[in-house]
C-alpha cells in the first residue's frame, strides 16, 4: 500500500507516495467519498506512526 498525506505541498509541487507495506481489503462503504478499511500484512514501520496518527479518521 502506498499512501500520501495530500496531493500537493505548500509550493504546489506533487507530493510523493510512501510504501507502508502489503495489505488486504477488509471492508468498504459509501460513495463520494468512499471509505475503505485495509489490514496490513505486517505492522506499519515505527517511523511512520506519528504522521499516520494524524491521518486516521474515525
Amino acid at each position: 500500500m502506498f499512501v500520501r498525506e495530500k496531493a500537493n505541498d505548500e509550493y504546489g509541487n506533487t507530493m510523493g507516495y510512501v510504501f507502508v507495506g502489503e495489505g488486504n481489503l477488509k471492508e468498504y462503504y459509501g460513495s463520494k467519498p468512499m471509505s475503505i478499511k485495509w489490514e496490513l500484512n505486517e505492522p506499519m514501520p515505527h517511523y511512520l506512526w506519528k504522521d499516520a496518527a494524524k491521518l486516521r479518521i474515525g
